[in-house]
């Protein structure tokens, strides 16, 4: 490979790596996915297409504003995998993306209906004061970050009518107890760097072993959760849906794996690898979810 093509590969990838391109595509696939949970997507729909592209957006924005921002503290974290720390991206690039994407995301959001239009024109400001300052409240960060994954399966039900029907509410319930989890476990990492700038996180106001615990009561509480609906009626697609509970019941066993291990050991080292099996188990219990309704 040449230089000009090898420095162009390294480009795409530290860009690829700022807008976390494997979590904004995967929270933009939210919109379709509650779509098809609320029974209102049967098909292709190009305003599902467009409100994916507007989540996608919100979400490159927000990761890179997020960046950019918190420079100085990813500096002090060792964060060798943000771009900005390592130097292979300018922090310009990062502002001009956030402003680029949020720009973008707001004129295709004419496009959606008036209640559609008007939950992503509420929620993204809301992205834009975390990284200003709200982030550093504690909790808060992580209840804002659990809203961005509630705000998508709303939009996706919304779109097509104004009813967020039953397995929709429940759905995004379990999502936002599920990222709360995952937040407070990610802040583990990086509690001796937060702890020395002052920011003011769960576990650095209770420790570290405080933290797991929380997290793993929450990912307890999924894991309990995730398979109910086989067992109650909140949607007849998935009531007593065998082929749904099995696959549903391989996220349960890895919550219960994931716990287990964060409460063995919460070094930073162990915390960064069940960040992307958590990541993983989040998108086969998505997946389960799917299947269930369609199947």
């Amino acid at each position: 490979m040449g230089a000009g093509k090898m420095m162009t590969a390294n480009i795409v990838k530290s860009f690829s790596g700022m807008i976390r391109l494997d979590y904004s595509f995967f929270i933009a696939l939210g919109v379709p996915l509650s779509g098809v949970l609320s029974n209102d997507l049967d098909g292709f729909g190009p305003e599902y297409l467009v409100a994916s592209v507007i989540v996608f957006l919100v979400a490159t924005g927000s990761f890179a504003f997020n960046d950019y921002r918190d420079f100085e503290v990813d500096m002090k974290n060792s964060r060798l995998d943000r771009p900005l720390v390592t130097g292979s991206l300018p922090r310009r690039a990062a502002l001009l993306t956030a402003l680029v994407s949020y720009t973008f995301a707001l004129l295709l959001s004419s496009f959606l209906n008036p209640i559609a239009q008007f939950l992503v024109l509420v929620s993204t400001p809301l992205f834009v004061l975390y990284s200003l300052g709200l982030k550093r409240l504690i909790l808060l960060k992580n209840v804002l970050i659990a809203y961005s994954y509630v705000a998508t399966v709303f939009l996706g039900s919304l779109i097509s009518d104004a009813v967020l029907e039953p397995l929709i509410l429940y759905f995004a319930m379990m999502g936002f107890i599920v990222v709360v989890a995952f937040e407070i476990m990610l802040d583990i990492g990086d509690v001796e760097g937060d702890r020395a700038l002052g920011i003011d996180t769960f576990p650095t106001r209770f420790g570290v072993r405080r933290a797991a615990e929380a997290s793993v009561l929450l990912y307890g509480l999924i894991m309990v959760l995730d398979p109910l609906p086989f067992f109650a009626m909140i949607d007849p697609r998935l009531y007593g849906d065998r082929l749904f509970l099995l696959m549903i019941l391989v996220p349960v066993a890895s919550y219960a794996l994931i716990s287990k291990g964060l409460m063995k050991d919460q070094s930073r080292e162990r915390i960064f690898r069940l960040k992307k099996w958590t990541f993983l188990t989040m998108q086969w219990g998505c997946v389960a979810y799917l299947l269930g309704v369609l199947l």
